[in-house]
Order: structure tokens, then C-alpha cells, then sequence
């Protein structure tokens, strides 16, 4: 490359790799494979959540120019299945219920796709189409043992819906997973996330998936 090695940035998911870019006296960002690795990369520069919370613009290289109002468009995935009740924190102690969707069914898809909060489109087979914001982790402050789908459907229900078919659409990205010092920082920043969510699905780029086939073919009807 013809360049000082003070001036190169390795990204690298390994110890082993953490550790020869240290030795090589190079800057090195640390995007852990492995989730319990992390203590093992804090001789890193910097650990990221994911890839998607890479910020070049940091390290003096340009910045990604994908970001639109504070999320970031992601490949759309779609997911389905009946609502089940969760832990009851949605509700009762974040005052914020959530449509929550079987992890068991999509472990698959929880392995493949990082802890952190995305946002897209819900439909409920017999209400209609909302704007939604999820949550995908292991939500810290919680300390839950498994990783779960936490829809939050950006709509007042005068109901509950558990075992009405609930389909997603997730279609962007707005931040990695955290912890929280509070209850009250936590529901607020649950709260940010939602507006962001909001304001970014009106968007021309995000409301074109409103429409999605996914979301708009006829639903199965609840057995509730």
C-alpha cells in the first residue's frame, strides 16, 4: 500500500486479528463475531456493535452517505407469526406494550441479523397496516438470557391482539443495542426511537414498502 502503518485502519473481527493490527502499530476497529469476545477485543481502538455502526468519518475518512434522517436503509426482511405475550414489561413497567413474536420460530434469523433497533411496517390481519419500530437483543438493562423481537407498533389499540397473525416488514437501522443508568432513560430513549421511526416512514424511500405484497395480501384470520 506504500503508507505508514500509523496511517492504515484495520477492521477485524478476530483476537487474532485485533492483536497482529496492534502489533503492527496500526488504528484497529474491532466488530466482534463472537459476542462474548468482546472483553478480548478491548485492546481495539474502537469496538462497534455491527457494521452498520461503522463511522469512517472518525478516523479522517469519508462518511458513509446512506444515512437519511438518523436511520439507515438496510436490505428489507420479512418475518410473520402469531403475537404470544412476552415478560409483561412492555406494558407494566415501560408503560410501551409490544406485539412479540416467538424467538423460538426465528432463531435463524436472530443469529444472522445484529442486537439493536430497526423500524419498518406491521400488519395485523384483521386491523391494517402501522408504522413500527422493533427492538432485537438482549435488552441489557432487562439482562434477559435470550435474544428476542420486541415489535412496537406505533399505534394506540383499545385491545390486545395476542394470536392475531402479525407480519414485518423491517426495512432500516437506527442504532446498536444499549444499556441504560435509568428505567426513565430507557423509556425515553424507547420513546426517541419512536419518533425517529415515525418521521423517517414517511419518507418516500421507506413509505414504498407500505405497499409491500408481504403486508398487503390477504392475512389469515385469528383462531382467538
Amino acid at each position: 500500500m506504500n503508507t505508514e502503518p500509523s496511517s492504515c485502519l484495520v477492521i477485524e473481527d478476530s483476537v487474532a486479528g485485533v492483536t497482529a493490527g496492534n502489533a503492527a502499530e496500526m488504528e484497529v476497529i474491532a466488530v466482534p463475531s463472537i459476542p462474548k469476545q468482546v472483553d478480548k477485543l478491548s485492546s481495539a481502538s474502537e469496538v462497534v456493535n455491527s457494521l452498520l455502526d461503522l463511522q469512517p468519518e472518525k478516523w479522517g475518512l469519508p462518511q458513509f452517505e446512506d444515512w437519511i434522517e438518523g436511520t439507515l436503509p438496510i436490505e428489507p426482511w420479512y418475518i410473520g407469526g402469531p403475537v404470544i405475550k412476552g415478560f409483561g414489561r412492555g406494558s407494566k413497567v415501560l408503560g410501551i406494550p409490544t406485539a412479540n413474536l416467538s424467538a423460538e420460530s426465528f432463531s435463524d434469523i436472530l443469529s444472522e441479523h445484529t442486537s439493536g433497533v430497526y423500524f419498518g411496517w406491521a400488519a395485523l390481519s384483521t386491523r391494517g397496516i402501522y408504522k413500527m419500530v422493533m427492538n432485537i437483543g438482549w435488552n441489557p438493562y432487562f439482562a434477559n438470557t435470550e435474544k428476542t423481537i420486541e415489535p412496537w407498533l406505533l399505534h394506540e389499540f383499545d385491545e390486545d391482539f395476542y394470536g392475531e397473525e402479525l407480519r414485518l416488514a423491517i426495512i432500516g437501522y437506527i442504532k446498536p443495542e444499549a444499556n441504560f443508568p435509568s428505567l426513565e432513560s430507557l423509556i425515553a430513549r424507547i420513546h426517541e426511537d419512536g419518533r425517529i421511526a415515525e418521521k423517517a416512514l414517511d419518507l418516500p424511500l421507506y413509505a414504498a414498502y407500505r405497499d409491500s405484497p408481504y403486508l398487503t395480501n390477504p392475512l389469515p384470520e385469528s383462531n382467538s
